[in-house]
């Protein structure tokens, strides 16, 4: 197989460098550090020096992409307290189940520094000791609020940045997100700056249709069958997204002889013959022979990461 024509994208540009050092992906923006998927997030990870931020689109009831993870508002916001007598609550306060004005009011800051600790806060992540105290205070003050894609990608651009949009498609299968994604990229005149990647592969296939200069990842849980045929012959697709865990981080192989030889290594020279980008995912560990380090020697192109200081400390760079 060929590499892909050259064109502006800067991932593509990337892709097809001399570049040495991998990518560093500031995971949901440095989300170990300030609340995740929001604009604070994405400022903290320019600032530690990742290359590109990642964030994550669903759809309002009336039809906005905006940046948030999970397909309902509680974890992330205080939905359940300011909605607590709404008949939405038996759903599960669903994102696709409100309208972006009541989104708005939304404070999606104060759960990061809760002392209570819930999933992938300050204190679960062992970062909430360290916060600066004027960050924990603004991280609290219920200013915080869930961006919508537009403003993500207005932040970027200022910053002169990278992105990597990935589209919650499933399960919701809301069939307009890639459009209206489409027409945020398009409005803000940032397409040379993203990179949109999904679960959902069917969406993939057709983002590709749609918009073949809009470079598309591969998003995968567990290891996929020839995967560089799948992503670029069978999907039109441009990079491979694989967890860790796809790559053999949890094998016993790898569990009794933590190294790059005992990850799965003959999927990545596939994808290298093939010129298909590897972009890692979810990868904290930053000691210097640690994970982060053990993929690195196997070759891939980029590693998501919440912390990404730790990463640029373990490169060096």
């Amino acid at each position: 197989m060929t590499p892909p024509p050259f064109d502006t994208n800067r991932f593509r540009a990337l892709f097809q460098s001399a570049r040495v050092r991998p990518l560093i992906i500031a995971h949901r923006g440095d989300s170990a550090h300030a609340p995740e998927n929001t604009l604070e997030a994405a400022e903290l990870g320019f600032e530690a020096g990742a290359d590109v931020w990642e964030l994550d689109v669903h759809l309002t009831r009336d039809g906005v992409p905006v940046v948030i993870h999970d397909e309902s508002l509680t974890r992330t916001t205080n939905v359940a307290r300011r909605f607590a007598n709404d008949a939405r609550r038996a759903t599960g306060y669903r994102i696709c189940d409100f309208d972006l004005d009541e989104i708005r009011v939304l404070d999606a800051g104060s759960w990061f520094v809760d002392p209570s600790g819930g999933p992938r806060s300050a204190n679960a992540f062992g970062t909430l000791e360290t916060l600066p105290d004027s960050d924990q205070k603004h991280f609290a003050s219920g200013a915080i609020r869930v961006p919508t894609l537009r403003e993500a990608l207005q932040l970027t651009e200022r910053l002169d940045w990278l992105v990597n949009v990935e589209l919650k498609s499933f399960p919701c299968a809301n069939p307009n997100l890639v459009g209206a994604v489409l027409r945020d990229i398009d409005a803000v005149g940032c397409a040379s700056r993203v990179l949109v990647s999904s679960f959902d592969h069917a969406d993939l296939a057709r983002l590709a249709g749609l918009r073949p200069t809009l470079p598309t990842g591969v998003l995968t849980t567990t290891p996929l069958f020839h995967p560089d045929r799948y992503v670029r012959e069978l999907l039109q697709c441009e990079a491979y997204h694989p967890s860790a865990q796809a790559l053999g981080s949890e094998s016993e192989a790898y569990l009794r002889a933590p190294g790059a030889n005992s990850l799965r290594v003959d999927d990545l020279l596939r994808l290298k013959s093939a010129h298909v980008p590897v972009l890692v995912y979810t990868v904290n560990d930053g000691r210097p022979d640690g994970l982060a380090a053990h993929l690195i020697e196997a070759g891939v192109s980029g590693l998501f990461s919440d912390s990404p200081q730790a990463l640029r400390s373990l490169l060096g760079s």
